[in-house]
């Protein structure tokens, strides 16, 4: 393949000295906008932008299958990831119609020498000769680069030119990695000390770890290995940790977190593509959710419970690194989330072993004791105390003998109040809790109750009021203010839906 655009650019005339914008530039301006994705699309786009008055055959040289010649040639296909390789230098914005006419013809190049070389080792079909295509390409672009920083009158766009000449170069080794070796094209650093002459700056190495990490990682997903799965992870995070708010490391390390979670399971591995997409992460932690609360379920004693949790957040794989505040990455790694949700199942039963399992029938004729107006300070257990046996009956049955929450909603609820005594605000990454089977009057003076034991009826604290909106689903088309106005409004059938709530299912 003949690298034609860049031989003209340097040496034809297309060389860029005049300061002159392209004749046609008017006609055309409108089609430097983009980039076709599709080999003969850009190549027609390319030929409208050159116009008339330079012509250019990009068929010449094509390759041709020559098997039939050949003796069991071998033949290795090259796989385009869900994020292709993508050195990401950073590159200068055109100021003028000249700039943004030769960068267009650039970096359009660019994409068509990659697209024309994936199309020529699958016609090939013999690795030896892909290989030898690839390598000549490279060797083309390695001389242009010695060329501009040599011989070529510097200008803006021969600068653009030579980072494009070097993003390309290293793009290719990554994307057809499968077909060279080490000894086929100069490395990163000597490409900077050799070719270009100058110091590599870290900005620029760290895009190309970045790039050559994330195709590694990609290519994992072929045939995974937990071991080599680790070593990169420990790799991604130092390129995050130079570029923090880079999604596309942020998505791989999701991705090679659930296969290692996956595989430690030993379930079936997805393609990486859908190892990272939202909905399958969100199915896979609602199946684990479901099933480990179905194993909960069949437990009465909290302890069991509590060693049931351990046990499971024991036999999860580890992962070393700290990521509490980055919340792209959580939500992509069912693995965090679910070690997250465990955690947090051991607190509630941790911390409530002694009341999350209350019998419901222990609620019926319960008076609710009133704090005594003598006592000194506040005793935050004997407010959980008071709560736990209001909210008592939310874990019970009610009158048509429907259960009204699941234990585990019931746990939470628990729990988010015990939070809210404890420290006076709601609980931040509340997981809000479906429909009931009582009402929204009857949760709303449920609380009222609450607050009216802990704290009195003045001043109302809003924190609780909020509490209640945000935990039910059931109140999400109610505002907040009528809460409020009708917080201490007891519903007509309150006391028989509480004394309802003993029923159990026969």
């Amino acid at each position: 393949m003949n690298l034609t655009l860049y031989n003209n650019i340097l040496h034809g005339n297309l060389q860029p000295f005049n300061k002159q914008t392209a004749v046609n530039y008017i006609e055309i301006s409108h089609l430097l906008n983009n980039c076709p994705e599709h080999l003969l699309e850009l190549e027609s786009r390319l030929t409208q932008v050159l116009g008339k008055g330079f012509q250019i055959d990009f068929n010449a040289n094509t390759p041709v299958n020559i098997n039939q010649f050949l003796s069991n040639p071998h033949y290795t296909p090259v796989v385009i990831y869900h994020f292709p390789p993508e050195v990401s230098i950073q590159l200068p914005v055109a100021q003028s119609s000249m700039q943004r006419y030769y960068y267009f013809i650039i970096s359009a190049e660019a994409k068509r020498i990659k697209l024309r070389l994936l199309q020529s080792v699958a016609v090939l079909q013999d690795d030896i000769c892909a290989r030898q295509e690839i390598k000549d390409v490279l060797s083309q672009l390695a001389r242009h680069a010695k060329t501009i920083k040599e011989e070529a009158q510097s200008n803006e766009i021969i600068e653009f030119l030579q980072l494009n000449i070097v993003k390309l170069y290293f793009e290719i080794t990554i994307m057809f990695d499968v077909l060279l070796s080490e000894q086929d094209y100069i490395s990163f650093v000597d490409f900077y000390s050799i070719r270009l002459n100058q110091q590599i700056d870290e900005t620029t190495n760290a895009a190309y770890q970045k790039a050559l990490h994330v195709h590694q990682a990609q290519r994992l997903f072929e045939t995974f290995d937990i071991l080599q799965a680790e070593k990169i992870i420990q790799l991604l995070f130092v390129d995050l940790s130079k570029q923090p708010t880079d999604n596309t490391i942020i998505a791989v390390l999701g991705g090679l977190e659930n296969a290692i979670f996956l595989q430690a399971e030993n379930a079936d591995i997805p393609t990486f593509s859908q190892s990272i997409d939202v909905d399958f992460v969100k199915s896979v932690l609602k199946e684990k959710k479901q099933t480990f609360n179905n194993q909960l379920n069949t437990l009465s004693n909290p302890r069991e419970a509590l060693i049931l949790i351990e046990n499971a957040i024991d036999n999860l794989p580890v992962f070393n690194l700290s990521v509490s505040k980055m919340t792209v990455l959580i939500s992509l790694s069912f693995a965090r989330q679910f070690s997250n949700w465990l955690a947090e199942q051991k607190e509630i039963y941790k911390n409530n072993a002694s009341q999350v399992f209350i019998p419901t029938n222990q609620n019926e004729g319960m008076k609710t004791p009133k704090p005594k107006a003598t006592q000194p300070k506040v005793n935050p257990q004997k407010q959980k105390s008071t709560a736990q046996k209001l909210i008592a009956f939310l874990s019970g049955y009610n009158r048509k003998n429907e259960k009204i929450m699941r234990n585990e909603e019931f746990v939470r609820l628990t729990n988010y109040i015990y939070s809210l005594i404890d420290t006076g605000t709601i609980p931040s990454n509340i997981q809000a809790i479906s429909q009931t089977g009582t009402s929204n009057e009857n949760l709303r003076y449920t609380f009222y109750l609450i607050h009216k034991e802990l704290y009195t009826t003045r001043p109302i604290r809003p924190e609780w009021i909020d509490l209640l909106h945000s935990v039910f689903v059931q109140f999400k088309d109610v505002e907040v203010e009528t809460i409020r106005k009708k917080f201490a409004t007891k519903p007509l059938y309150y006391n028989d839906d509480v004394k309802g709530g003993g029923k159990q299912e026969k």
